[in-house]
């Protein structure tokens, strides 16, 4: 057992880093692709976690206080590692990341007779409206949804969820009526009873 270690919190992400490259890279490819596994599951945890909590905290109206947490040099990097708070230059990466994986996925969109338009993007949900789409075929719009699930998943690290909605609503996109969701949406009052969240990562294959 070695002795105790310290690092500098900066330092910690960086350190992670090198001890992941070095593991994923095990000479044994099955060791190898549970180490990614464990990796990719811890994440998306801990991801899917914050941004519950962030959007809990913008229920109850506390930008303030999250704007402190943002500013803070520990609980910031927190929120910047995973794409949530107020960073700017993240919001911007985020935008051309959704806005390359939409391209992806238009011509399909579009083949089906419809159009999709982003909403709003913030900590790591992506709210789109599809029009066209789902009047009388549902089976076209789960198609679609999952499609553009897939390529924002590929395109975006920080992606968290999709929400799509009805392109027959006409009310402020906050305050729509949101369908096809993949995640249940907290309440924007009472903090609600924990529902089941089915997190997703790319499958690991060890030969």
């Amino acid at each position: 057992m070695s002795d105790t270690e310290e690092l500098a919190y900066e330092d910690v992400l960086a350190r992670i880093g090198e001890l992941a490259e070095q593991l994923t890279s095990h000479p044994d490819p099955a060791v190898a692709a549970q180490v990614g596994e464990l990796l990719d599951w811890v994440d998306a945890f801990h991801r899917d976690g914050l941004g519950q909590l962030v959007e809990m905290i913008r229920a109850w109206r506390g930008e303030i206080f999250l704007e402190s947490v943002a500013g803070h040099p520990v609980t910031g990097a927190l929120l910047a590692a995973y794409g949530l708070g107020e960073d700017a230059e993240q919001a911007a990466d985020a935008a051309v990341a959704v806005a390359a994986a939409l391209e992806e996925v238009r011509p399909l969109v579009e083949s089906h007779g419809g159009s999709i338009q982003v909403e709003g993007i913030k900590d790591g949900v992506v709210t789109v409206r599809l029009a066209g789409t789902c009047d009388g075929c549902p089976s076209s719009s789960a198609t679609l949804t999952y499609g553009v699930e897939v390529a924002l998943r590929e395109r975006w690290p920080h992606f968290r969820r999709l929400e799509v909605v009805d392109a027959t609503d006409q009310t402020d996109a906050s305050k729509a009526d949101l369908t096809c969701l993949t995640v249940p949406e907290p309440e924007p009052v009472d903090v609600p009873t924990p529902q089941p969240t089915l997190l997703q990562i790319r499958g690991h294959e060890g030969k």
